[in-house]
């Protein structure tokens, strides 16, 4: 996994992560996209199994951290939907990639599917992490709560032990993944987005239905579904992407609520089938 930086005209870094793979090859490479409040190294065991060459033919993975994200500074302005297009759009530039295949979960989707209209062409395959192709006006109590729960922790004991009654995760589970979620600096451990983030993208935010950009996405499409308790899309939503890609295969994820993409036997089986089956 490699570490790589652009500075942006806005006067911010974007962070991303590359996965080389195995062997030189002309398979597309993939793009992966997370959602509000996470960062690109959710796609982390993705990412590894892609390049290795576990899921078909090895393949270039790219995760990016969108503004305020991660390892990306923050920016004073420009949390519209178009700007975080525009910071996928920075990474392709940067990378010389022209096409690729996309993953992309929650709120990723709808900025994906915003990219796919600003640049079109690019988009050569799609999977839907358990969202429709909209954009909502977040609430300003949202913000307000996610403010007032902000904590740094001191030890990573005390911070297992104060999401541990919320998410059915073992030491052994936290130990392997808590610093895709979590980062330890001088005065503590934070969570690996910007305090302000939050307060910017609500400010930003607005009402927009983006199904016609399903238009702009070629090739197959997949979309990750949780079980009905947790999901962010519904029936209707599904149908609307099944509009636009008559061939779409929907999957549910049994045990999963939103966070469809959480390494499991069954997501693995999916994403396997599913790339293995690409150009």
């Amino acid at each position: 996994m490699d570490h790589h930086f652009i500075e942006r005209k806005e006067g911010f870094t974007l962070h991303y992560l590359e996965w080389k793979p195995a062997f030189e090859n002309d398979s597309l490479p993939v793009i992966c996209i997370h959602g509000n409040l996470s960062n690109g190294r959710m796609f982390r065991w993705i990412g590894e199994k892609l390049s290795q060459g576990r899921w078909g033919t090895p393949r270039r993975v790219i995760s990016i951290d969108l503004r305020g994200c991660g390892d990306s500074s923050l920016p004073e302005t420009g949390f519209t939907i178009r700007h975080l297009a525009s910071d996928i759009e920075a990474v392709l530039q940067h990378t010389g990639i022209e096409k690729a295949h996309f993953i992309s979960f929650s709120r990723g989707v709808p900025n994906t599917v915003q990219f796919a209209v600003d640049y079109p062409g690019k988009i050569k395959g799609f999977v839907v992490g358990d969202y429709p192709a909209k954009s909502f006006v977040m609430k300003k109590e949202w913000v307000d709560n996610l403010i007032a729960k902000y904590k740094i922790h001191q030890t990573w004991g005390e911070l297992y032990q104060s999401i541990s009654p919320n998410q059915e995760i073992s030491p052994e589970e936290f130990a392997e993944r808590k610093e895709e979620f979590y980062v330890k600096k001088e005065d503590g451990i934070h969570a690996r987005v910007h305090k302000d983030l939050p307060m910017k993208l609500q400010m930003d935010s607005e009402d927009l239905d983006l199904m016609h950009g399903l238009d702009q996405i070629e090739g197959p499409v997949l979309l990750l579904r949780g079980e009905e308790k947790g999901t962010l899309i519904n029936d209707e939503e599904v149908q609307e992407f099944r509009r636009y890609h008559p061939s779409l295969k929907e999957e549910m994820i049994a045990g999963s609520g939103h966070s469809v993409f959480d390494p499991k036997e069954q997501t693995e089986s999916i994403l396997k089938d599913y790339f293995s089956n690409l150009a």
